[in-house]
């Protein structure tokens, strides 16, 4: 509970030592000015703290805002209005009245389909089932459509997949594609899976039942996932798990680690990968510089 209030304050602090720092090499040493000055900046480190406290917390707990974004499909034969969640993280600290509060936000984008790529739940998947049936009060034209995270696999994959088929009417992706009739769904097991022995990816499988003459979105949680697989038969791949970097700055370190952060990029010719920033949070109740996010995805056809 103090994690907050102590990288806030170490920051601030470090801000001062190189205000210090500045001011020795500046040959400012003036004792009364240097007096009044300290005054001046700990009274402003006092308050700009509580004010980053206060921001970073919130930014964690609150319902995320709403991002649109526009995508151009070359394929895609009519357009097409997706919520994209990631990241939710159910069941350490975000419960049953943060997932409320999601579901009636989305509802209210009226989408034709809602997308949830990974790390939906955070906790042993007993703890979850008073709830998680309301999963199924999302509203879209086309359903609810899921695909592994990481933290599944953590919680008992099997625990998990059985929890949500039993008290959800999600449909499902593990390695599978379904062709909605205009446009490929697919969703990838996690790289998690490789090293667990259980739903490791496997694209040759998706393949099988890939149309490619139709418009293909892939959902898969870790971003990095493009870097390691072929992802050119797909139009739009979207993923998660970065958290956007959550707390500054080590959205540096996830640059590292899995080669994207949050946004759209350009993976080849007609690729496109969008990364969300997530819904949830993981660890400590905080977000600095790396806003939560509820994505409108608007897929148009290329004109």
């Amino acid at each position: 509970m103090f994690y907050a209030p102590t990288y806030c304050l170490f920051f601030m602090t470090l801000a001062w030592d190189f205000v210090k720092l500045i001011l020795a090499l500046m040959g400012k040493r003036d004792k009364t000015y240097n007096l009044i000055l300290r005054l001046i900046f700990e009274l402003s480190l006092i308050v700009l703290s509580v004010f980053l406290i206060y921001v970073s917390i919130n930014n964690a707990l609150k319902t995320p805002e709403v991002k649109s974004v526009d995508v151009e499909i070359p394929n895609l034969k009519k357009d097409l209005k997706i919520v994209m969640l990631t990241d939710i993280h159910l069941g350490k600290n975000l419960h049953e009245n943060f997932l409320d509060k999601l579901i009636t936000k989305v509802n209210l984008q009226s989408p034709d389909m809602v997308v949830i790529v990974g790390d939906l739940i955070d906790t042993n998947p007993k703890d979850l089932k008073n709830y998680i049936s309301k999963l199924n009060d999302f509203n879209s034209t086309y359903g609810t459509f899921y695909a592994l995270g990481n933290h599944e696999y953590y919680h008992g994959i099997n625990e998990v997949l059985d929890l949500l088929r039993k008290h959800t009417n999600m449909k499902i992706l593990v390695n599978q594609n379904l062709d909605l009739g205009f446009i490929n769904i697919a969703g990838l097991g996690d790289l998690a899976g490789l090293n667990k022995g259980l739903y490791a990816p496997d694209l040759a499988r998706i393949k099988v039942d890939l149309n490619t003459s139709k418009a293909s979105i892939l959902l898969t949680h870790q971003p990095k996932t493009a870097l390691l697989y072929d992802l050119s038969d797909f139009d739009l791949v979207l993923s998660g798990h970065t958290h956007g970097g959550q707390i500054f700055p080590f959205m540096f370190l996830v640059k590292l680690q899995q080669g994207f952060v949050h946004g759209l990029y350009d993976l080849g010719e007609k690729t496109k990968l969008y990364v969300s920033s997530g819904a949830g949070f993981w660890g400590p109740s905080l977000r600095v510089f790396a806003p939560s996010e509820i994505v409108i995805l608007n897929l148009k056809g290329k004109k």
